[in-house]
């Protein structure tokens, strides 16, 4: 199987080793396709001609999407997808994403019960939580530079709502670094990976912080069945 990853910037992917444990002998080879703005992005044959499945992290999981097939209400909703399988009925689209974060907040459900979602962000990646948010009837509230100004320094105290379990989601890009008050009961869940400015400093201030490691796992083992089913030659 022949995989790639398109983004920017990527350099400190963990999807090469974690695609590798995945597949092992399976994997024969995986790409990294850095393109530091959109219209230096190949043509989606580009892709198709090289791989059998390309994964897609931001800024750039809305690019293809007037091109490929998408089977499912839900990613057409969010208006974005993070992995493409290459198939001899044309390209294929899905959002993995959606699967990890519906896996990791009714597993959270079932430790806590009732959840409050404090999202930081306002772009895919938040929008796709408020729409799994809404499917499993947790409430949440948006905060953005947008309307609420400096999120960076935001004073989450004031929202947090009493009698269930907050839970601080970033959702935003790997240059959004959160300094804002917490009052050491929160979870906080960072979207991003091995993301050193959040954990040298938020497990000391929350009850957990969970970075993204898991959800990555999860997006990969998805994508994975996704490109068994879709692709016959690659079950």
């Amino acid at each position: 199987m022949k995989l790639g990853l398109l983004g920017y910037p990527i350099t400190h992917s963990l999807s090469p080793k974690l695609y590798q444990e995945i597949l092992g002998s399976k994997l024969s080879s995986y790409e990294l396709f850095s393109f530091e703005s959109v219209d230096k992005i190949p043509p989606l044959s580009f892709f198709s001609e090289k791989l059998d499945g390309l994964n897609i992290t931001s800024p750039y999981k809305t690019h293809f999407m007037s091109e490929i097939r998408i089977d499912s209400e839900l990613v057409r909703q969010i208006g974005a997808v993070n992995t493409l399988s290459f198939t001899n009925m044309g390209v294929w689209g899905t959002n993995t994403d959606v699967i990890a974060v519906q896996e990791i907040l009714t597993k959270y459900q079932q430790d806590w019960g009732k959840l409050h979602l404090l999202i930081l962000g306002s772009g895919v990646m938040a929008k796709m939580t408020e729409l799994v948010a809404d499917d499993l009837k947790i409430s949440w509230q948006e905060f953005s530079r947008k309307a609420d100004g400096d999120i960076a320094q935001l004073d989450l105290r004031p929202f947090l709502k009493s009698g269930v379990q907050n839970i601080v989601i970033n959702a935003c890009s790997r240059h959004f670094i959160f300094q804002g008050e917490l009052t050491h009961q929160e979870v906080f869940w960072d979207y991003n990976y091995s993301f050193l400015p959040h954990q040298n400093t938020l497990p000391s201030r929350v009850k957990l912080y969970q970075d993204g490691q898991e959800m990555l796992r999860l997006q990969a083992l998805a994508a994975v069945k996704f490109w068994s089913q879709t692709n016959p030659k690659l079950k």
